[in-house]
């Protein structure tokens, strides 16, 4: 087998929009980092890489606090083209290498909500950046390489944003994401990685002119991608990856908490990884189920990676 190859992204975003019915939830979590890593996320080495990333997301449901479907047509299709350079100092802090990282997103979205957004918009997305992160070498656990790393991930409020239109890109709040990362190898073919996050977002004190409020906060989430992958060849990977969000706060409208806001989703699936070189293509397919107070569908990944 060859060396182990740079994951996927340090970071990348997801557009499975909660704002899908804004009779399923008034206030919806900002975009987060859903499904955008899979195999191998943990292996990271010294210095730079870019990353493209594009992501298509459908759903024609949208559920409530318990579940069930919103009536009505609630159609969400969304594309992501999200440009990613990192760096990562041969340099250590805390005897891990240290780096940063920025990604700006571009979006196109086009909903048909009975009751809510309808139409089509393409802009710029909120700015993502990470003034620190913390890439260990591995260590030995129960006698296989294990790889680990640390981000903090903030989101700025950047993106196009218009509290009087039907649809806005941007959120207009700061986001500030912290994430821990890893890949085990289990064997020399098998591996497991994951990522768990957590989300805190500020108040937007402009919010949609329809809520009739001076300010709105999302709540604080929880939220993780995984995945499992056997190397089939020097070439080829394949296996299942996934992700979940938990929303572990309720939603403010005006300081006051909203009951049974709190979204919730699990989307599975299949995953290919190709290596050609210093070049890395992944794809990955994410069915969504369970979910509350959000869109529920699926969605489409595909990343290109160069290291250099």
């Amino acid at each position: 087998m060859g060396p182990p190859v740079i994951p996927a992204s340090l970071l990348s975003l997801t557009i499975a929009l909660g704002c899908a019915s804004a009779a399923a939830d008034e206030v919806s979590l900002p975009p987060l980092p859903l499904g955008n890593t899979s195999f191998m996320d943990g292996v990271v080495f010294p210095g730079m890489l870019f990353e493209l990333p594009i992501q298509h997301y459908r759903s024609d449901d949208a559920t409530d606090h318990r579940g069930s479907a919103v009536p009505g047509r609630q159609q969400v299709r969304s594309t992501t083209v999200l440009p990613h350079l990192a760096y990562i100092s041969s340099s250590k802090i805390l005897g891990a290498h240290y780096g940063a990282e920025i990604l700006l997103p571009l979006v196109h979205l086009d909903l048909e909500v009975d009751g809510g957004p309808d139409g089509a918009r393409m802009r710029q997305g909120d700015l993502i950046f990470s003034p620190m992160l913390l890439q260990w070498e591995p260590v030995s656990l129960f006698g296989r390489p294990y790889w680990q790393r640390l981000n903090l991930v903030i989101t700025a409020p950047t993106g196009d944003y218009d509290r009087d239109a039907s649809i806005s890109v941007g959120s207009n709040l700061w986001v500030v994401s912290p994430h821990y990362a890893f890949t085990w190898e289990l064997t020399d073919r098998l591996e497991v990685s994951g990522r768990l996050h957590y989300a805190w977002s500020s108040r937007n004190d402009d919010p949609v002119t329809w809520l009739q409020a001076d300010s709105i906060q999302p709540g604080e989430a929880i939220h993780s991608n995984f995945s499992v992958s056997y190397a089939l060849d020097d070439a080829w990977r394949a296996g299942l990856a996934g992700y979940h969000l938990e929303q572990i706060s309720a939603d403010r409208i005006d300081g006051r908490r909203q009951s049974d806001s709190k979204e919730r989703v699990l989307g599975l699936g299949p995953g290919v990884m190709y290596r050609q070189g210093k070049q890395t293509f992944f794809a990955n397919y994410y069915v969504e189920q369970g979910a509350r107070n959000r869109a529920e569908g699926n969605q489409l990944t595909l990343r290109y990676l160069l290291p250099f």
